[in-house]
């Protein structure tokens, strides 16, 4: 998934964002950059404007990091000394022209694009579907969660000429945005993993988080379809599709996709299953039995990319969960381990890994480090408290909570049972760290999960690792 140094003309940059040169020093460029605090030499660069940021203000940083383009919705009289230095390009605005540059980009490489999106599991189905296809074709997949109206057009862009097929993560906090995201992409097969209660505060209820997913399919006509059969929000929205489908489910016959996790360990899981008539087996290297969706969906994924049963099955093999923050099993030097899943969380998240622990055996104890589940709104509390009473039934030898909805799980834990240590702090705390990690044994298991704005990265690298955590995406 690496960037590619992929050349292209200042000529087709004009004319796919109708921009105006107004020098011309470089007549070519080579990939494309947003970052000054990066090299940019042979880079065209696009400064981006945010509520808080304008990155036109970093023109001159862009000069010293060696860009030979430089796009730009405005001209300043201080820039007149770098005409001579790099070939500006003015537009209306550089986030519109990054998107249809991005457009333009896909168009001319005629990459197979696949799009996924839902409240559960985008970036793990977009990781499995990259690990399965990269056996039998060139691809290319976006990095970390690069799922916005900035990230999916670099996504694009971050494909080269030698690429046939792109897999992209499609993000949303309110309605509207995947449609403009397919708009641009264009993509040739769309999914939408589950609906969930992700974004629910912003949104208001879970109908209107599933309308806003339905985007994708409503916007890509075109597209094959690819429907989880196992959500009741899916099944009704492929009622509504009359475009070519792929069906997935663990439980309803006649699918194009069954598979089923028939034994989990600490170190993956056993999957039995159906695909496209061929039956199968694979030892599963990911953690818990909510992947099993993930997979079911890389695997519809993939065979919408034209790769062959069979080829499927062989590449399911392949795949490892490794990915920061997510399912992340981090060893401790006492041989306790660490269970870091604290890219994120919402609801569904919460309650699918108190649902594996519940489930999976553990030689010693079980303990849990949780924070803030946030982007709720008015549905805060009532989540909070349903994920504390969810914690009491795992039967947690010790808890400790971060973050301001402390009271409300607490709430939830005493309806179902207690833990012998719990804990409580507002923020990060590095003695409670120590002192809670006093208790942790040889055989146990340590789960971390919260909201990505919570941190709680921090409150592992505060223990003795017998290896560093590895460095977070962007």
């Amino acid at each position: 998934m690496s960037e590619q140094a992929w050349t292209c003309s200042v000529q087709e940059l004009v004319q796919a964002t109708g921009g105006q040169p107004l020098s011309q020093v470089a007549t070519s460029f080579r990939h494309v950059g947003t970052d000054t605090r990066q090299s940019l030499d042979q880079k065209l660069f696009v400064p981006l404007k945010g509520d808080s940021f304008d990155a036109h203000n970093f023109i001159a940083k862009a000069i010293e990091q060696k860009a030979s383009v430089i796009l730009v919705h405005e001209f300043r009289e201080e820039w007149k000394p770098f005409l001579t230095k790099a070939t500006f390009v003015r537009v209306k605005d550089t986030l519109r022209a990054l998107q249809d540059f991005a457009t333009y980009w896909r168009r001319k490489h005629k990459f197979k694009v696949l799009a996924v999106t839902g409240s559960n599991g985008k970036t793990s189905t977009k990781e499995f579907t990259y690990a399965i296809l990269k056996n039998f074709v060139s691809v290319h997949a976006s990095k970390g969660s690069f799922n916005n109206h900035w990230g999916v057009p670099l996504s694009i862009l971050d494909a080269g000429p030698e690429h046939k097929v792109l897999i992209l993560e499609m993000g949303m906090n309110k309605s509207g945005e995947i449609v403009r995201l397919c708009q641009i992409a264009e993509p040739d097969a769309v999914a939408v993993t589950s609906v969930g209660r992700a974004h629910i505060g912003e949104l208001g209820s879970q109908a209107n988080v599933a309308q806003a997913k339905e985007e994708i399919y409503v916007a890509c006509p075109k597209a094959i379809h690819i429907f989880n059969m196992d959500n009741e929000f899916t099944m009704r929205m492929q009622t509504r599709s009359h475009s070519p489908q792929i069906k997935f489910s663990s439980f309803s016959p006649n699918m194009d996709v069954k598979l089923r996790a028939q034994r989990l360990t600490w170190e993956g899981m056993d999957v039995v299953g159906v695909i496209k008539g061929i039956e199968g087996q694979a030892w599963i290297k990911v953690l818990g039995r909510q992947n099993t969706t993930n997979l079911m969906c890389a695997s519809a994924l993939s065979l919408a990319a034209g790769i062959s049963p069979q080829d499927i099955w062989k590449g399911l093999a392949t795949i490892h969960d490794s990915t920061w923050g997510r399912n992340q099993v981090v060893p401790l030097k006492n041989e306790a381990r660490v269970l870091f899943d604290a890219y994120n969380a919402n609801p569904d998240s919460m309650g699918a890994l108190m649902k594996n622990l519940y489930e999976m055996d553990v030689e010693g104890r079980k303990f849990l480090v949780i924070g803030d589940m946030l982007e709720l709104g008015s549905f805060t509390d009532s989540a909070h408290e349903e994920a504390g009473e969810r914690a009491g039934s795992v039967g947690f030898s010790g808890v400790w909570y971060v973050g301001k909805n402390d009271k409300s799980f607490a709430k939830g834990l005493q309806k179902s049972g207690a833990p012998k240590v719990f804990v409580s702090s507002p923020k990060f705390d590095p003695q409670i760290a120590q002192s809670f990690a006093q208790n942790f044994a040889a055989g146990d298991i340590i789960a971390v999960k919260g909201s990505r704005g919570m941190e709680l990265e921090k409150v592992v690298e505060a223990w003795p690792l017998q290896a560093p955590l590895g460095k977070k995406p962007s």
